[in-house]
């Protein structure tokens, strides 16, 4: 695909990508307009319906009132509370037979004396001052044989009137009938009023439940649509009350199951129901006397109520859309077709860029961001060349951290060095030239690049500059040219990692018939010389000094102690204890005087020394104190340790030809 069609397609993307942002901000914004105006819409509406509600239990609470004063109520009460003053009665028996003469009074006197809902009887029944059941219209011969423990009879007795929400579930724990089975109705609640009945001194005489299905007076049936038509919305408002127990009445469509459980009174929150998106509010839905019945809900369907809005916005966006997209195609391609021009310029220069000519150059035109390109890529070319040059100097080099440090300072690559602080490790495999004898060139080549392949892995994990491959040797050294404030340690861990590379390798030469591979390694900290060594037509970055010269020494002494490392005590002393070691002995090596405490190492810090340290430090320290004797009996005590082995044969020899009285315990190293 060519640049131009790209331009074009990436404008029209945008101009697409544009206006379907447009499309959802525009959608967002207006469904949050609505939002807010139903969400204020639904807290009028609630605050009606909770006016509603008052003014029905009111007329709940008038309609029972009037009842009381009727004159066979009045009896009734009088009858039934024997234990009154005005009753003149004053025992059980007594009271019993008033409660017996006022059912026959209300039995007489009960014509569904409180109404019908819904072509049923109000379900009502009457308690006497001590909370006995007197009648209950469900079931009229029910009596109650002790005062009965219900709490809304309590706060009637106590406060006066008072109301209760009762789900179905209530009304079957309930100790009387107050709603015959058959006319318990699932899915509404009962409203419940508790009017006490006076006396003539306007002392309570009973109280009086009555009660009525709130889907009769306060839910009702749902309201039509407001406009006739199939295709019409239902915008309506819907009502639900939830009882304290958690049990429902509402006007949603049968089967659906209202979930709004944390939603507080006066927040209005999303709820999906089904497949229907409402907008919630609720409140609390109070008693005559101030009390909380429960919870009411009132729902409107947002999805009825957007739908229509949305419809007609997206009827004029469409024509809209399709104009700004003519319109945005046509300036992608005059656009493209401006762009397009210096680019297929750039594009022929950079072919021939990869094709190794670094001498194209391309014309600058303005100074906007296609000429900023241009002038950048120009650069490029330049840096490329001068890149070349130094390349031609980077390959007189192994160490990747040499040329990153040439790439920076190339005036670092003229013959030179300076004297720094570094650490410096020998490594070398033990029977390579016996090795050899077995093997073909080429065999012996992949053998040796597969151990080097390993061990250069390890040497760039811990930060070192290779300086050479010496056959199957390695020399290697830190802090240069790049400084690393923890040379030591990182030399010394780097030796733990070899040696672990050797046992890795050792059981695959052996597989083949081959001899088991092991090294040997020196290390030794001190100031030497890096840099450049060599002529103007061939240098090689090493480092000279005699702390080179010790570290080879160490290496080659470590076969003395039947070692793979050794270690100086300038290098232990400077890993700031990263790893663990034993002392070895003091050594004097070929070509130098003054001698060395030389070390051996156990493994990185952490690492538990194995039992034969301990044994060897009590030997080391009985054979400088001269007490030879002693000492062979304690590295005789490690049969398995190799340099134990050694040191009991050298007490046997001083046994036998005592040290001189100026002895020091040094160990001179005749060869290398």
């Amino acid at each position: 695909m060519t640049l131009t069609r790209k331009l074009i397609l990436a404008f029209v993307a945008l101009a697409g990508a544009s206006l379907i942002s447009a499309l959802v901000l525009t959608t967002l914004a207006v469904e949050s307009a609505a939002k807010q105006k139903i969400a204020s819409d639904l807290e009028r509406t609630l605050e009606a319906f909770q006016q509603l509600s008052r003014a029905s239990q009111e007329r709940i609470r008038d309609v029972a009132e009037a009842r009381t004063l009727d004159r066979s109520f009045k009896d009734m009460s009088l009858s039934v509370n024997s234990v009154d003053d005005e009753a003149g009665l004053g025992d059980a028996t007594s009271e019993t037979k008033g409660i017996l003469f006022a059912r026959e009074v209300i039995v007489s006197a009960d014509t569904e004396a409180f109404g019908w809902s819904r072509d049923a009887a109000v379900p009502w029944a009457f308690f006497n001052a001590s909370g006995r059941l007197v009648y209950t219209h469900a079931d009229p011969e029910q009596l109650g044989e002790q005062p009965l423990d219900i709490p809304l009879l309590a706060a009637a007795l106590e406060r006066g009137p008072t109301s209760a929400l009762w789900s179905p579930a209530q009304l079957q724990k309930l100790p009387f009938t107050f709603v015959a089975p058959g006319q318990v109705r699932e899915g509404d609640l009962l409203l419940v009023h508790a009017q006490p009945a006076y006396g003539a001194n306007r002392g309570r005489m009973g109280v009086v439940l009555s009660g009525q299905w709130v889907k009769d007076v306060l839910l009702g049936d749902p309201l039509a649509p407001r406009t006739p038509g199939p295709q019409m919305a239902d915008t309506r408002a819907r009502f639900a009350l939830r009882a304290e127990d958690g049990a429902t009445a509402s006007q949603l469509p049968p089967g659906t199951t209202l979930d709004c459980h944390g939603l507080k009174p006066g927040e209005t929150r999303d709820v999906h129901l089904g497949d229907t998106h409402y907008l919630v509010r609720g409140g609390t839905l109070s008693g005559v006397d101030g009390t909380r019945l429960g919870e009411v809900f009132v729902l409107r369907d947002f999805d009825a109520e957007i739908t229509p809005v949305l419809q007609r916005f997206r009827r004029w966006l469409v024509p809209t859309a399709v104009g700004i997209a003519l319109f945005a195609l046509a300036a992608a391609v005059f656009m493209a077709r401006g762009l397009a021009s210096p680019l297929v310029q750039l594009e022929a220069a950079a072919g021939r860029v990869r094709l190794g000519d670094l001498t194209v150059e391309v014309p600058v035109r303005g100074t906007d961001e296609v000429g900023r390109v241009a002038q950048s890529f120009n650069e490029m070319v330049s840096g490329l060349r001068q890149r070349d040059q130094i390349k031609g100097l980077f390959k007189r080099y192994l160490a990747p951290q040499v040329v990153d440090e040439l790439i920076k300072n190339p005036e670092k690559a003229a013959p030179g060095g300076e004297r720094k602080l570094l650490t410096v490790l020998f490594s070398d495999l033990v029977g390579f030239t016996s090795l050899s004898e077995q093997l073909s060139p080429e065999e012996l080549v992949a053998l040796l690049n597969t151990y080097f392949e390993q061990a250069t892995h390890v040497l760039t994990k811990h930060g070192a500059t290779l300086d050479k491959f010496i056959g199957d040797a390695i020399m290697c050294f830190w802090n240069a040219p790049l400084p690393l404030e923890d040379h030591a340690a990182r030399a010394c861990l780097t030796a733990l990692d070899l040696v672990a590379v050797v046992d890795r390798l050792s059981p695959l030469f052996e597989a083949r018939g081959l001899p088991r591979l092991d090294c040997r390694i020196g290390i030794n900290t001190g100031h030497a010389v890096a840099g450049n060594l060599g002529s103007s037509a061939a240098q090689d970055y090493t480092v000279i000094g005699d702390t080179v010269n010790l570290a080879s020494r160490l290496e080659g002494a470590a076969k003395v102690y039947g070692t793979r490392t050794l270690v100086a005590e300038e290098t232990l002393l400077a890993t700031h204890g990263a790893v663990v070691a034993r002392e070895l002995d003091l050594l004097r090596v070929k070509g130098r005087q003054h001698p060395v405490r030389v070390f051996e190492l156990v493994g990185a810090a952490g690492t538990p020394p194995p039992a034969h340290l301990a044994r060897f430090a009590e030997g080391l320290a009985l054979y400088r104190a001269r007490r030879f004797t002693e000492a062979r009996a304690a590295f005789l005590a490690s049969p398995d340790d190799v340099p134990s082995q050694r040191f009991a044969a050298r007490c046997d020899s001083l046994e036998a030809t005592p040290p001189p009285e100026d002895w020091d315990g040094v160990f001179t190293l005749d060869s290398k």
